[in-house]
């Protein structure tokens, strides 16, 4: 009986293995049926269940444990013919297959209806840009995973042909493509413009967009006419992740530490206390502020050592009722600490020097420290009715809080007010200040795609863009002091450090874009040829409110009527210079708004080696500008103009690898709203500058040539020409009808030329690869400056014509990434360089000197190791050269900026 009871358990213990050695699979490789290249990414599913795989670094695939029974396998990538294929199993049958795509006249916008496509791979990426109807650069998420880059910012500094503008603090991030500054260039987040939450400009900085949150970046280097036409750099677009065909889990956390706070303190204030509103917010326009209405933690300020930075993240996605509705939802959180040291020396014109040359007119050392918080968040959902019909939301919503101290001590070297004698002598002023800024972005975007039948196709979509910005109570507290040295007792003597006044300033605004745009296309086959025609439009109506509200104070006098001590800010005692505020005086109080009304028509006739896109788009544009205070000069602005923008474009394929590309496109670049004011505001960001209610908008004739050649599926090289006429480029420069004082505004100066080629190569020998890519760019616009020599005839500024390269221009920009990938060892490793030569960052009043960014070499690094089946540490560190970016002015350091390396290491999870 034991023995029976024995063997009856030994078979029970064995059924699994039984019944697992019955189970079928399916494996096998996916290529490129011309090239036979492998297509890694590629999703190998069963119709009807929720069976399937990836295909890997060498386009192999496996699907195990299935039942005995016939099967639809079904498979879509891009730029490839949809595959299905019907087998039948039989019990324990190991099914191996080679399936060999066929490459597809049909554009991405039919293939994007039928299921996901694999763009998540460095091969999708590379597949993208050679099956693009325009010229494009794309950046996958497989390679911003593996680079040393944390935000889109830097991921874009690696991309050919764009450089990332920067403020003092480190933090905001602007692309420059080809040379042109921000102001030329578009953003876009799923295809739809970003609202900005500057609020004197158009801009979105980058660097609050976290990298692991992304498909993809694409940049857009040509339009075609169904693309939005004020671009004439370039669009970024940033791609957010698509649902994904099985279920996806992933999460991500890392800690860190930037190198200047191992070096120096971090320079903290308390928020807690800080109000909302201003004195007048609270308690209306008449209200008369009283000292107390100010608080003080604000501005007692703390020397600490930081905590490590941290970044989690978490993404949850995968298909449900029958694969029909796909979900995808992600969250990512940084909590950062970074900073900047400057040594800065500040010029003006040397009386002394025949020919007026700058001479250091005072020092200045400024350190920042920055907190920021950033919680970003991304849903999409889509809903397949059937094969022909596609509806999809998706709703990113950008979160960022950031707390910046920073401390400027200036000492006066020239001037009246007791300047420098001997060095170490001369009026020192010091200026503690706190800034907490809260804002967020909303992109919200409701599309569908409809095949109607085999030769209609309609896509339309209807979307929300929302950016707002709050600072409460940015406050700052200057003092000042002198030291004089007496060369009879040679003995240095400071004065006590005085209280001088502080500012106070309450800011927030909007913007809001509501957009709604369709399109039409009509497809036909004819003789081994295909005829796409397509037609559509677009609305958009933008509005903005700014408001902005400003309080001085003054020290309270001591007992002989003088400026009192200063000692900390818990006893400093003031009165309330401007107790109304900023009163009716403040032209940051305005509404602005902007229409857009767009059509086009577009034709793509693909022959077997040829195909040719053109089309003409005509956008009319309507915007406007109101102060809402009683402010001299400050007459609302509207401006109405229309643009024709027609482009042709060539896309010869040599081979199945090669392509020759040529391209003409006409595109425009409209002002910030606020460059139209005709009056000089006070600027919270000190510079202050005069609006030109008569400043036009900038049109631009562009060509580009590019020769394209894929060796491998994950490799390029490609090399290109580019020229740019550009008609009243809008450059900030000096009026020549101002009177005795010279006036400081955009103008448009009659044209500018940009031209200049980009090359970009990466190819792999076994584990070892390099990627790299250089742009060299050149070029010329006519500026309005004073003439050093002769600065002034009557009174009047003596104006004179000078050529120079654009502002934010770069004339050179390299970037060389040497790479290791071991797909037994499942180990990546990157060492990436960049070069950017020198650099024009803003203009100097008289001719011959311009504020000059010398070249920088910067050194990043990053690894990946997975660990099990499930998990990856992973390691990025930046900045490893200690790169100081250093402006110079005529024959002198103008500014030498350090922000230090930065180091980070974390784990992946991914199921």
């Amino acid at each position: 009986m034991a023995r029976k009871i024995y063997l009856f358990l030994v078979v029970i213990s064995l059924f699994p293995a039984f019944a697992f050695a019955q189970n079928a699979t399916i494996s096998g490789v996916v290529l490129n049926g011309l090239s036979k290249e492998p297509l890694p990414g590629a999703y190998v599913h069963l119709d009807g269940t929720d069976k399937g795989a990836n295909t890997d670094g060498q386009g192999k695939f496996s699907i195990t444990n299935l039942a005995a029974g016939q099967y639809k396998i079904k498979l879509s990538y891009v730029g490839f013919i949809k595959f299905e294929k019907r087998v039948t199993l039989s019990a324990g049958q190991a099914l191996n297959l080679s399936i060999a795509l066929t490459e597809s006249l049909n554009n991405l916008e039919t293939v994007k209806v039928y299921g996901k496509l694999a763009t998540e791979t460095e091969a999708a990426a590379r597949s993208n840009e050679k099956n693009s109807n325009n010229i494009k650069n794309v950046v996958s998420a497989k390679a911003i995973e593996k680079s040393p880059d944390i935000n889109a910012a830097n991921v874009l500094q690696r991309v050919s042909g764009v450089t990332i503008q920067r403020n003092a603090g480190g933090d905001d991030a602007y692309a420059i493509i080809r040379g042109l500054e921000p102001r030329y260039n578009n953003t876009l987040i799923n295809g739809i413009k970003i609202a900005s939450p500057s609020s004197k400009t158009r801009l979105v900085s980058l660097s609050v967009v976290p990298s692991d949150m992304l498909a993809r970046i694409e940049v857009d280097k040509t339009l075609l006419p169904d693309m939005e036409g004020d671009a004439i750099g370039g669009t970024v677009n940033l791609v957010f992740k698509d649902a994904p065909e099985k279920r996806e889990i992933s999460a991500t956390a890392a800690l860190g530490y930037n190198q200047l706070f191992i070096d120096r303190k971090f320079l903290q204030f308390s928020t807690s206390d800080i109000k909302k509103y201003s004195p007048s917010e609270s308690n209306g326009a008449n209200y008369v502020a009283q000292p107390n209405d100010f608080t003080r933690s604000n501005l007692d300020f703390k020397n600490v050592s930081p905590p490590p930075t941290g970044t989690i993240g978490f993404t949850y996605g995968e298909r449900l009722f029958k694969k029909k509705l796909g979900l995808i939802v992600s969250d990512s959180y940084q909590n950062i600490y970074f900073g900047s040291n400057t040594e800065g020396n500040d010029g003006n014109a040397d009386p002394a020097d025949p020919d007026h040359r700058p001479r250091i007119n005072n020092i200045y050392n400024r350190s920042i420290s920055s907190h920021e918080l950033l919680n970003n968040f991304n849903t999409h959902l889509d809903y397949k009715i059937n094969d022909k019909n596609k509806i999809t939301l998706d709703n990113v919503f950008i979160y960022t809080r950031l707390a910046e101290a920073s401390v400027t001590a200036d000492t006066s070297i020239t001037g009246g007010n007791g300047g420098r004698t001997v060095p170490g002598t001369g009026p020192v002023n010091t200026v503690y200040q706190s800034t907490l800024t809260s804002q967020y972005i909303e992109n919200l975007k409701i599309a569908g795609d409809h095949i109607l039948d085999k030769h209609f196709q309609v896509n339309w979509y209807g979307a929300f863009s929302d950016a707002f910005v709050r600072t409460p109570d940015q406050a700052d507290i200057n003092t000042n002091l002198l030291i004089t040295y007496d060369p009879a007792t040679r003995v240095y003597t400071k004065t006590p450090n005085y209280f001088d006044n502080i500012d106070r300033i309450w800011a927030h605004n909007n913007d809001k874009d509501y957009n709604g745009a369709a399109n039409i296309s009509y497809k036909t086959f004819f003789s081994n040829s295909a005829l796409v025609l397509k037609a559509g439009g677009l609305y958009r109506h933008k509005t903005r409110y700014n408001y902005e509200d400003e309080y001085i104070l003054r020290p309270v006098p001591d007992a002989n009527g003088g400026k009192p001590t200063f000692t900390d800010i818990n006893s400093a005692q003031w009165n309330v210079y401007t107790p109304l505020g900023a009163g009716d005086f403040n032209i940051n109080n305005y509404n602005a708004f902007e229409n857009i009304t767009a059509y086009y028509g577009e034709f793509k006739l693909s022959l077997p080696r040829l195909d040719i896109f053109g089309g003409v788009r005509t956008e009319v544009t309507s915007q406007g500008y109101h102060v809402r205070q009683d402010v001299t000069n400050a007459s609302d602005v509207n401006k109405n103009y229309t643009d024709v923008l027609p482009s042709i474009s060539f896309k010869y394929i040599l081979n199945d690898k090669t392509n020759l590309r040529l391209a003409y496109f006409s595109s425009i670049a409209r002002p910030a709203y606020y460059e139209l004011v005709p009056t000089s505001p006070p600027s919270t960001g000190g510079t202050t500058i005069t609006g030109n209610p008569d400043l036009k908008h900038t049109t631009s004739n562009n060509f580009d040539l590019r020769y394209e050649l894929f060796p491998k599926a994950d490799e390029q090289f490609f090399v290109g020409l580019y020229y740019k006429q550009l008609t009243n480029p809008i450059e900030y420069s000096y009026s020549s009808n101002s009177g005795a004082n010279s006036i400081f505004k955009p103008q448009n100066p009659p044209s500018a030329t940009v031209a200049g080629f980009e090359v970009a190569y990466t190819q792999f020998w076994g584990n070892y690869g390099v990627s790299g890519n250089y742009a060299y760019n050149h070029s010329d616009v006519a500026s309005n400056k004073i003439d050093r020599n002769n600065p002034s005839v009557n009174g009047n500024p003596n104006i004179v014509i000078e050529h120079r390269m654009l502002t934010g221009a770069a004339v050179h920009d390299l970037n060389l990434s040497f790479l290791y990938r071991n797909t037994r060892a499942r180990l990546n490793a990157q060492v990436a360089y960049q070069y950017l030569g020198k650099t024009l960052v803003a203009t100097y009043p008289n001719n011959g000197d311009n504020y000059i960014q010398q070249p920088l070499s910067t050194l990043a690094f990053s690894a990946d190791k997975a660990i099990g089946k499930h998990f990856t540490v992973f390691t990025k560190l930046n900045n490893l050269l200690n790169t100081h970016t250093t402006v110079v002015l005529h024959n002198f350091q103008n500014g030498n900026q350090v922000t230090k390396a930065s180091y980070l290491a974390g784990l992946r999870y991914n199921y």
